[in-house]
């Protein structure tokens, strides 16, 4: 459902654009444009890629812009109803042998002949409907949801999945493919600089589970620490509006930024946040800012989520409420040897084991025994 020219950069951008610098072909079917609070409908100019095609697929203008109860769920369902019907045509016509699916609306796509189907099992799709349902959550919607899932995690030639806990308990055969940093966007030494002010920043999308209450109370606490912020979404204004009601002159909001400019933001800051808010979604995420983070050098202070067991080797800080995170912010200023060992052991980790660029060749081998 995501457009490829969204301002978030997500982890179908990076895996693809990855694929197409090893030589894949690479065709993305994308929506309409659409004005929405949704980052996936927020644009930017993207970056072109001689290896990929963007197509958008045709859509009756007037039932595509209008105005629906649970908006981003139907505008999901008319979407993947009118690409099926457009991708049966176009594998044909393009030659298509791989098809990617990421969400429980393309179901219908596992039925296009002569493609190699994969399903890349990215977010707990059940819990986030629940939540997107809201009151109309119920039994039915999300039996069905649950039936069509286990369907697709079972019956696709590859099952992908983007951590070990969303893995847990799944049928079929499912392989462990994490999110990571490219290699291009990565610092080339192991130097870390500290700012006369220390500045304590947070990138990524402005949603439900981001704990933005904690980090606003410690910026409270900690006045003459610089705070910032970089992303958008539908928590934007209320967070916005909650920073004008605190008085607080030491958070700066970007709003969201083109991916080249991610960095960039990152290495203004002292110290990042990995800061979610505990539930099931956030607990199987792997957080692709955390590599972001790492990559550049920087310590990273987290939330405890279950996934980050698989992935820390005690390279990260941890806080889950205000104390804790004004407490971890203290202790990192004030303990820089300590500080830049832990930032040294989690930049080689993420360069030694999540990059796209491995990644997408660790795809490339699982494709090739498929075919094989």
């Amino acid at each position: 459902m995501a457009r490829w020219y969204a301002v978030n950069w997500t982890r179908y951008h990076s895996l693809l654009t990855a694929l197409a610098e090893k030589g894949c072909e690479v065709h993305v079917l994308q929506p309409p444009s659409l004005e929405s609070k949704e980052t996936n409908f927020q644009e930017i100019e993207a970056v072109e890629h001689p290896n990929i095609k963007i197509i958008t697929v045709p859509i009756n203008e007037n039932l595509w812009k209008f105005k629906f109860p649970l908006e981003k769920l139907f505008k999901k369902a008319i979407y993947s109803i009118m690409a099926y019907s457009f991708a049966k045509k176009y594998c044909l016509q393009e030659d298509i042998d791989v098809v990617m699916l990421y969400n429980i609306p393309q179901y219908q796509f596992m039925k296009l002949r002569n493609v190699t189907c994969v399903f890349d099992y990215a977010d707990d799709y059940i819990d986030m409907l629940k939540i997107e349902l809201g009151k109309a959550s119920n039994p039915i919607a999300l039996g069905l949801a649950r039936r069509l899932l286990k369907n697709m995690l079972s019956k696709s030639e590859l099952t992908l999945s983007v951590s070990h806990e969303l893995a847990k308990d799944q049928p079929g055969n499912i392989h462990v493919l994490p999110n990571g940093v490219s290699l291009s966007d990565c610092v080339d030494t192991e130097k870390r600089e500290v700012h006369e002010v220390p500045i304590v920043g947070f990138i990524g999308s402005f949603e439900y589970f981001i704990n933005f209450d904690i980090i606003i109370a410690a910026a409270k606490r900690l006045p003459e620490i610089q705070f910032l912020l970089v992303g958008s979404g539908r928590e934007y204004k209320r967070v916005e509006q909650r920073i004008f009601e605190e008085g607080l002159t030491n958070i700066e909001l970007t709003g969201g930024v083109p991916h080249h400019e991610v960095f960039t933001r990152i290495n203004q800051m002292d110290i990042c946040l990995n800061i979610f808010t505990p539930i099931a979604t956030s607990h199987r995420a792997c957080p692709i800012k955390l590599f972001e983070y790492m990559s550049q050098f920087k310590p990273v202070i987290s939330t405890r989520l279950h996934e980050l067991k698989h992935i820390d080797k005690d390279f990260l800080y941890y806080a889950d409420d205000e104390n804790e995170l004004v407490s971890m912010i203290k202790h990192i200023l004030n303990k820089p040897d300590e500080t830049n060992e832990k930032t040294r052991l989690g930049y080689r980790e993420t360069l030694n084991n999540y990059t796209w660029e491995k990644i997408a060749d660790h795809f490339i081998e699982m494709m090739d025994e498929i075919k094989s």
